[in-house]
């Protein structure tokens, strides 16, 4: 169990500064969206009654096929009076992602009993990157999010995941089990 706390801790760590260094230092990510300035956030919040998600067209609407057609299509996703300070989502997504190893090492931990590091390695950049193809490509189909802020975002996964694998295959080892 000690070994499992602190190669997630260790592995999830890894993750927050892989994290900071791709989307805080480096900034690919941001390069890929489109500007912003306050007239749109204030007309945003003219528009929007509530914190939440909204999709253009309404997926109830008769005509929905052809309002895609046309255009334009959005999804929203607002918080009308902001969110916390920067530092308090720093904490939270450090948790997020420690409880992502967690649950990384405890899948590793009941699939790869008898595999060698590098079979474990593997094993967790697969299920890392199945699940990020899965959601992230699925948000480019499904929601039109763009192509390129996806794949930006498959990249740091499949990347992050790879970095928790090599450190989460050190501590959850078949001498380990």
């Amino acid at each position: 169990m000690k070994n499992l706390f602190l190669g997630t801790f260790l592995a999830g760590l890894a993750l927050f500064m892989w994290g900071f260094i791709y989307y805080g230092i480096s900034g690919i990510p941001y390069s890929l969206l489109g500007t912003s300035n306050d007239t749109v956030a204030l007309s945003l919040k003219e528009q929007f009654p509530a914190d939440g998600a909204y999709i253009f067209p309404d997926p109830g609407t008769d005509n929905m096929e052809e309002l895609q057609k046309r255009g334009p299509i959005a999804t929203v996703h607002i918080k009308r009076n902001g969110v916390a300070s920067p530092m308090a989502m720093m904490g939270t997504g450090f948790i997020h992602g420690w409880l992502y190893c967690l649950l990384l090492a405890i899948l590793l931990k009941q699939i790869c009993k008898k595999t060698a590091y590098w079979g474990r390695v593997g094993f967790v950049v697969l299920a890392g990157v199945a699940g990020s193809f899965l959601a992230r490509f699925g948000d480019a189909i499904w929601w039109h999010q763009s192509w390129s802020w996806q794949f930006s975002n498959f990249a740091y996964t499949a990347v992050g995941t790879a970095i928790a694998g090599l450190i989460l295959a050190k501590f959850v080892s078949r001498e380990r089990m």
